[in-house]
Formats: C-alpha cells, structure tokens, sequence
C-alpha cells in the first residue's frame, strides 16, 4: 500500500499570494522601459525566443525547472523499492508471455498492483509540478500585466498606443511541462527523459516497456509489444 506521507513530496513553493504578486509587478514597471521592442513584437504576433524573455521570467523558468526535478527525485528515492521490483518482475512478465508464450494471470495480476501504486504516486508527483507551473504563470501574468500598464502610461504600447491592460492571451514566457511529465509510465522509463521529444519512442522497446504493453493490453503470447507509455 503507498504510504500518502511518502507521495507528498515537499518542494520549495512559488507562493503566488499578495507578497508574490506585488513583487512581480515591481520587477514589470521596473522592466517596461527597456522593453517596448518586445512589446511590439509579441502585439504583431511573433513569438520571442526564450533567450530574449526578461531575466525576471527567466528566472521563474529556471525555478521551476529546480522544483520539478526535485519532486521527480524525491518520488523516485521514496518509491525505491517499488521501482526496483517492478523492473525486475517486467523482465519476468515479458519472459513469460513472449518467450515462453505461457501466460500467467497470477504474476501478471501482481504486476499490474505495483504498476498501479507506482502510477498512483506519479500521477501526484505530476499534479504538484503542474502546481508549481500553475503558480509561476500566475506570477508571470502580474509581471506582464505591470508592464504593459507602464507602457501605455508612458505612450509606447505595443498595439500603437492603445490604452488598457494586457490583452487577453499574450503571456511570453508561459511555462508549461515537457514533454516527459506528459505520460506516467515515463517515470519507469528514464532513459527517455533526456532523449528529445519523439527520440526514443521508435527504438527497440525494453523489458519494462513491452511488460506494460502486455499489462495494458492484455496481449496474447507473440502480440507485438511497442511501447508501454501513454497518457493519463
């Protein structure tokens, strides 16, 4: 049984409160100056490279980055035991069922129960790092929400002067999750977490991902075992 004290992984938390947000707003009104050629670009459309965003964003980027990491660490290191037998019981599923073509409901059923604790604990793991991005695109809209206001104040706009605040939908720098929080088996399959997007998804799948497949899809001795990652 997972232990809920051993899934809540602590991170350093953005705080998007009161504090926060006065605070990003500073570092908008602050910037707003130096930042007009951007404004004009982002109002006509085109996106900015993440090199070009404000060292403010940047920064948020990077802790981000930093909290994450530490949750997908954490979760690993607290569910250790747990990783560890269900590779060692996939290679024994896919030993089973594609090479000795003998399947075994029994082994199997107790496969899928740990498949199914370590999927559990990922998919909290995943729902805080969605947290943390949640709250530093909250503080990226007070940033860019204090900007554009100075910037309009001061008649340099980016939609030629026009007055009001930040148009609906213009957030540079929004953060989202890579590509490797997007499935919760990805989590049992770490060499595909510094592959790029796609990269490793067509390579010959190992025990642990042909032993989901067969979980998954309850595949007949000989079935063809691709991939064990998908969405959930």
């Amino acid at each position: 049984m997972i232990n809920n004290a051993r899934i809540n992984v602590r991170v350093r938390r953005l705080k998007a409160g009161r504090l926060s947000s006065v605070r990003a707003r500073f570092h908008g009104r602050r910037d707003a100056a130096g930042l007009r050629e951007f404004l004009a670009d982002a109002a006509a459309g085109r996106t900015p490279a993440d090199n070009s965003l404000p060292p403010y964003i940047l920064g948020l980027h990077a802790r981000v980055r930093r909290g994450s990491a530490r949750l997908r660490s954490r979760t690993l290191a607290a569910h250790r035991d747990l990783y560890v037998r269900i590779q060692a019981e996939s290679v024994r599923v896919v030993t089973q069922y594609t090479v000795r073509r003998d399947p075994a409901p029994a082994a199997l059923a107790r496969y899928g129960k740990s498949v199914a604790e370590w999927r559990s604990a990922a998919a909290v793991c995943r729902q805080q790092a969605q947290q943390l991005v949640d709250e530093a695109n909250q503080l990226i809209a007070c940033y860019w929400d204090a900007v554009w206001t100075r910037a309009q104040d001061n008649g340099g706009g980016g939609d030629g002067g026009a007055g009001g605040p930040r148009p609906l939908g213009r957030l540079p720098g929004e953060i989202t999750l890579d590509h490797t929080w997007t499935d919760l088996d990805d989590g049992l399959l770490s060499d595909r977490w510094y592959a790029p997007e796609g990269g490793r998804r067509h390579a010959d799948p190992s025990a642990v991902a042909q032993a989901l497949h067969i979980l998954d899809h309850q595949a007949v001795p000989g079935a063809d075992a691709t991939s064990g990652a998908r969405g959930r």
